[in-house]
């Protein structure tokens, strides 16, 4: 496989498996007509077992950064402001200096509410969309262009980003370009789309909350789109990659998924965090058309996968300290043997009334709350979750299972918690830390956060009394003010 001259990565909102055919072969599901992702589908790869966060800010933030959420506190569509030192994918692609920098991001955002947040801190030089989690209504909403807003911009939303998205590429000539287009639809408010977008006659102009033709509809009307723009695109030298960032909304979710406030969007469950992926184009080797992989992948995966399209490896370009959970699976797409490694997935959930974590590994999840509330289930058997094995007696391999998920689960939690920060009498500054497992610490220093340019305090002191913290210690330290940070192996 040669590295891909364009890659266009897709991104629906609010969009699950349950929704789609491609995914879903229920006989009592309702399917919206999607001719342009069955066309994906069969011309390429499906992945069955790809997981994101149940919302959409964190699984945007993984897929940006390469990171899993309790590296980049991005948990939640309320603690959705990503931070201006993360390395995000545009960094890395301009760093490469692959593709220059002709990379856009046409619509949803929702990393950072300032109107120049998608170009400062997700560094894309060229963005058009908007900003927060969805748009109030889809005939009339603010647009932002590279830190520009309008209001009241009457284009239908679907419609708009398409327009966009054919204008940039054209733009782009002969040149190879990435382009991150996310749609709002079919994110809430449920609205009938342009008549030409959809076959639903029947609906009103504004549809309840758990009105699923509605919803249907407007998955229709974007693949309509979305036909549009690939009308516009070389797929012989193009990868598409299209996804769903969570799940189907609780109130429209439907079987395999049962359809109540604890599965679906903002869940911990299958119905909440599996969602779509298909890839097809330049870079899906011949003979790979219309299959499938099964094995298990995180948005977070996205980072390092598009980056090796573009024939870019991570180490290359990203700051050694930077901790990365991307795994490219690239391979796949080649036609190789492929495991991810480490083979577990982990993923954060901040909604709901009980915050948990899930880890995955092979048949098996767990869900862990910080309530204490803890479950185990064979998700290859039992897709809607019904069993919860810890409820009975654990067979030997579901024991093994469950001692396993929750050893890495704890490794992936056992993060430190930094306690304060301050200039001792000796003129050194500390940086106390709460004591965990692992003793393999590192401080590092910047005079910019924006920069990226973190160095390694030279001659760093590391002072453990036994007692609850820790601490690093930076012996000279500058006159001028200095950011710190600590990163563990």
């Amino acid at each position: 496989m040669a590295s891909a001259t364009n890659v266009l990565l897709i991104i629906a909102d609010d969009l699950g498996i349950d929704s789609l055919a491609a995914f879903n072969d229920d006989p009592s599901a309702s399917l919206p007509p999607t001719p342009t992702v069955d066309n994906i589908q069969s011309n390429g790869i499906t992945f069955t077992r790809f997981y994101s966060y149940s919302t959409c800010s964190p699984t945007r933030s993984a897929i940006l950064t390469g990171r899993y959420a309790f590296r980049t506190g991005v948990y939640s569509p309320e603690n959705n402001l990503l931070v201006a030192n993360e390395f995000t994918l545009p960094d890395a692609l301009i760093e490469s200096g692959v593709i220059s920098n002709r990379l856009a991001h046409v619509g949803k955002w929702h990393l950072g509410n300032n109107a120049d947040s998608p170009n400062t801190i997700g560094g894309w030089p060229r963005f058009s969309g908007g900003l927060r989690g969805g748009v109030a209504d889809y005939y009339s909403w603010s647009k932002t262009v590279n830190g520009v807003t309008t209001n009241n911009y009457s284009v239908y939303a679907t419609t708009d980003n398409v327009n966009d998205a054919i204008d940039w590429i054209g733009q782009q000539g002969s040149h190879s370009w990435f382009l991150w287009l996310a749609f709002n639809a079919p994110h809430s408010p449920l609205q009938r789309p342009p008549n030409d977008l959809h076959d639903y006659d029947g609906i009103t102009d504004d549809g309840a909350d758990n009105s699923r033709p509605h919803y249907e509809s407007m998955v229709q009307a974007m693949d309509t789109e979305i036909a549009r723009l690939l009308g516009s695109v070389d797929l012989s030298e193009t990868t598409v990659i299209f996804m769903g960032d969570n799940g189907t909304p609780r109130r429209v979710l439907q079987a395999p998924f049962p359809r109540n406030p604890n599965h679906g969007k903002g869940s911990p469950y299958e119905g909440g965090i599996r969602v779509p992926l298909l890839v097809y184009g330049a870079a899906v080797s011949n003979g790979l058309e219309n299959t499938a992989y099964d094995g298990l992948l995180h948005s977070a995966d996205l980072y390092a996968t598009i980056l090796e399209l573009f024939g870019v490896q991570t180490e290359e370009v990203v700051p050694e300290e930077l901790v990365l959970d991307t795994r490219s699976f690239a391979a796949v797409l080649r036609g190789e043997n492929y495991q991810r490694s480490p083979a577990d997935i982990m993923v954060d959930n901040a909604s709901g009334n009980a915050p948990a974590q899930s880890i995955m590994d092979g048949d098996y999840k767990y869900i862990g709350y910080t309530n204490g509330t803890e479950e185990l289930y064979n998700v290859t058997v039992d897709l809607p979750e019904a069993i919860n094995l810890l409820s009975g007696t654990l067979l030997p391999a579901e024991q093994a299972a469950y001692e396993s998920l929750t050893n890495r689960l704890d490794t992936y939690i056992n993060v430190p918690h930094l306690y304060s920060g301050y200039m001792d009498g000796g003129g050194k500054f500390n940086v106390e830390i709460g004591w965990f497992d692992n003793e393999g610490f590192t401080l590092y220093r910047t005079d910019d956060l924006a920069s990226n340019a973190w160095v390694s305090v030279s001659g760093q002191e590391f002072e453990d009394n036994g007692e609850a913290a820790l601490i690093l210690r930076d012996p000279v330290p500058p006159v001028s003010n200095a950011f710190y940070r600590v990163a563990t192996p």
